[in-house]
């Protein structure tokens, strides 16, 4: 039982590790945009939000998708 539950765990975790360093990426990205625009930078997480959004809608087993 134990084993199991570390071996779910250690899944959810890579999938949000995974979806934690998209978002970053994507924030990051933003930000730099933002930074050299002028434009406020709470609008870069706006640019996190999509490439999360992506993330998820692209790596999903779902067959519409692939």
């Amino acid at each position: 039982m134990l084993r199991f539950m570390v071996e779910v765990l250690a899944e959810v975790f890579g999938v949000l590790i995974k979806f934690l360093i998209a978002f970053g990426i994507g924030t990051g990205s933003a930000a730099l945009v933002c930074w050299l625009n002028d434009i406020p930078m709470v609008v870069s997480l706006m640019g996190g939000f999509v490439v999360l959004g992506l993330t998820l809608a692209f790596s999903s087993d779902n067959p519409f998708f692939s």
